[in-house]
């Protein structure tokens, strides 16, 4: 019997050393991406099936011919800023794709950028091209059907036909690429990988891809999103025509291209438009904020980039402080129905100082709304959708077809008209456009190497981490008469990064200090759980938390808030207070805290023997710090990546504290019943709805 059982364990040893003897590439597992600790590290077999490379950039650079490097005199001449910079002369059906951060100027001719057609003008377009989203391609287009517009002057030593495209390219020092250091999913995602063959076009910050990889994707257009887009394209003597102001929602699962189209659709609008209004209801995968917001954004200038690199001030925002709205849905509608009535009164006929708009110049006297909805499309939040396109109440309806992973298809909305009870002033729109859309191919996306939660993470990294321009509400001219009772400090014009600020992680930046006492009217606690929060506790929940600014109307402070009992904490809290209502609040941006301690106060009173100090780090100007009164700790929180610190490297600990006395953190696995994170089933169906 043992001898039986030995013959049969030599002859399946031999068998498997022949099988390996024989494959020329023996099988091998390798990690597919960086480390996150918001994903696990996928494994995949070497030998797998990669797709072909396809030639994104046929446009072949000479010095001389279709290249020119210019000088600063050139700049001068051609009355534009800069020092150096290179010239692109691109022939019919050439195209070109650039992969870092830079400057494009139309000098001559009309281009193709991510769906929208730009002709000439002085306006540096800032592009963004990480590999970890679809490269841009700028390809030559035709004039025929554009506004013909006045060209350019060329440089002396720029030789080019009349029927060329000429773009001026630049580098844009912005330091976006330093969110790498802190984000290590996202480092050197600015440059090509290791043993990709690039192209030199004069300037060693951007490099010239000529083949599409598995790591680097150009971006397509399908042909449905460019049939849907020609809607946008309205008749000439329908300028002025209010009735004609398009009001867009985007809808559909996820993973298929909604927030793409939704940014291309508004570059589209603004080929047109001199504004557009987007609300954003996608709280998971924000285009312009944070994640965990509702906000009502004004965008005046073309986007190129994904939502990272463009963090923007909101016209007008609510604090949901979640990345879905499952925990309280009736509040997410009422954010959304503030913003829109907002929209009516202040925004889609601005009072602007001066509306007279040429015949042939970008349409100033309205604004159109582009609706972006969330992914979430299969029980509530399907009826989430619906109730948002009843409260829009859309002249355009772009519905992308595609079944979310893992559930049912997403289904068209039932509007439901009379019988509505929720909102009894909805009415279904008459003459709606819907338009059916295919979902982007997943292959043709970076799925793969990025998943929704480091697009979420480094999104909220680049907003503690950008720097706005400064400006002071009151100097600026108003765009619109505010009919809300807390107006917005942004008024009708985009406030949007312009460069970030990534030399020092969160951990070693000064912050600001304030004393809650003094700075705060009430500190609310929104999420499941957060109800059963004493007073005594609210300074650890609040310790490295991410809270929303908000103002609000300090008329009802009185009616809305209840009294706190200042023996048991000196922090304006109460459990289980209802946070302030959509029409009489505004979140102006988020901040973190990034400590709580008490001091004694010169001259205490017999209930408060000590004050609570914040430490606050927050990318808003300081123009506009005063009017927060309100904070809100909702389920969002900081990434992991925003407590380490990167100076130390991957061994060191934070700050000078060796990692084993760092607080809050824990490298590798937990040990012990309750150390891993609880996982929810939401996948269960009841035997009433199989």
């Amino acid at each position: 019997m043992l001898s039986a059982v030995a013959a049969r364990k030599a002859s399946a040893r031999q068998t498997d050393e022949q099988s390996a003897q024989s494959s020329p590439h023996p099988t091998s597992i390798q990690a597919s991406r960086e480390w996150s600790p918001s994903r696990p590290v996928e494994l995949e077999e070497s030998d797998a099936p990669r797709p072909e490379p396809t030639v994104i950039s046929n446009f072949l650079p000479v010095v001389g011919q279709n290249t020119f490097l210019l000088t600063r005199d050139d700049f001068t001449a051609m009355g534009l800023q800069g020092d150096n910079g290179v010239v692109l002369v691109l022939n019919a059906s050439e195209s070109v794709a650039l992969l870092g951060v830079y400057l494009l100027t139309v000098l001559q001719g009309c281009t193709n950028l991510c769906g929208v057609t730009l002709g000439p003008s002085s306006t540096q377009h800032r592009v963004f091209a990480p590999r970890s989203s679809p490269i841009p391609v700028i390809s030559w287009a035709s004039q025929e059907g554009h506004p013909k517009t006045s060209q350019r002057p060329l440089p002396l030593s720029v030789h080019a036909n009349p029927d060329t495209t000429v773009v001026l390219i630049q580098y844009a020092s912005t330091g976006v690429e330093g969110l790498g250091r802190i984000c290590r999913v996202f480092e050197n995602v600015f440059k090509p990988p290791r043993g990709t063959t690039t192209r030199d076009i004069g300037i060693p910050e951007i490099r010239l891809i000529s083949h599409s990889t598995k790591d680097m994707l150009p971006f397509t257009l399908p042909p449905s999103w460019e049939t849907g887009l020609t809607y946008m394209d309205l008749p000439s003597d329908s300028r002025s025509d209010i009735t004609l102001t398009p009001l867009c929602v985007v809808k559909g699962p996820k993973k298929s291209g909604k927030s793409t189209f939704s940014r291309t659709l508004l570059n589209r609008l603004l080929n047109r438009y001199r504004r557009v209004a987007f609300l954003e209801c996608d709280i998971g995968q924000s285009e312009f904020t944070p994640g965990g917001m509702v906000a009502l954004s004004v965008i005046e200038s073309h986007v190129f980039g994904p939502p990272f690199t463009h963090p923007t001030l909101p016209y007008r925002a609510q604090y949901i402080g979640s990345s879905t709205p499952r925990a309280n849905p009736s509040y997410y509608l009422s954010a959304i129905q503030s913003l829109l009535e907002t929209y009516r009164l202040e925004v889609h006929v601005p009072a602007l100082p001066d509306t007279s708009t040429s015949s042939d110049g970008p349409i100033e006297d309205v604004i159109p709304l582009v609706v972006n909805t969330m992914g979430w499309t299969k029980g509530l939040g399907a009826d989430l959708n619906t109730r948002i396109e009843q409260l829009v109440e859309p002249s355009h309806v772009f519905e992308i077809e595609g079944s979310e992973e893992g559930g049912w298809s997403a289904r068209s909305a039932d509007l439901g008209g009379e019988n509505d009870l929720t909102f009894p002033l909805c009415s279904p729109a008459t003459n709606v456009v819907r338009v059916q859309l295919e979902a982007i191919q997943a292959d043709a996306t970076n799925m793969h190497a990025f998943s929704a939660a480091d697009h979420r993470n480094i999104n909220t990294l680049s907003y503690f981490h950008a720097v706005f321009p400064p400006f002071i509400g009151e100097q600026q001219p108003s765009a619109s008469v505010s009919f809300s009772v807390v107006p917005s400090p942004v008024s009708l014009r985009q406030v949007t990064a312009e460069c970030w600020d990534a030399t020092l992680p969160l951990c070693a930046r000064y912050p600001y200090e304030v004393c809650c006492e003094s700075a705060f009217d009430r500190v609310y606690l929104v999420g499941s759980g957060y109800e059963d929060v004493v007073p005594s506790e609210l300074p650890r929940v609040l310790n490295c938390a991410v809270v929303g600014l908000v103002a609000y109307d300090e008329s009802t402070k009185e009616a809305e808030m209840e009294p706190t009992d200042q023996v048991v904490s000196s922090l304006p809290y109460s459990p289980g207070q209802p946070v302030p209502h959509p029409s009489t609040s505004n979140c102006l941006g988020l901040a973190l805290i990034r400590g709580v301690y008490s001091s004694s106060d010169p001259s205490p009173t017999p209930s408060q023997s000590s004050l609570t100090h914040l430490h606050i780090l927050t990318p808003l100007p300081p123009s506009i710090l005063g009017q927060a009164r309100v904070l809100i700790k909702g389920e969002f929180e900081l990434p992991v990546w925003g407590m380490l610190d990167f100076r130390e490297g991957e061994e060191g600990g934070i700050a000078g504290v060796e990692r084993e006395r760092v607080p809050y953190l824990q490298w590798g696995k937990g040990e012990g019943l309750g150390s891993q994170r609880r996982r929810v089933r939401r996948n269960l169906m009841r035997k009433a709805q199989m």
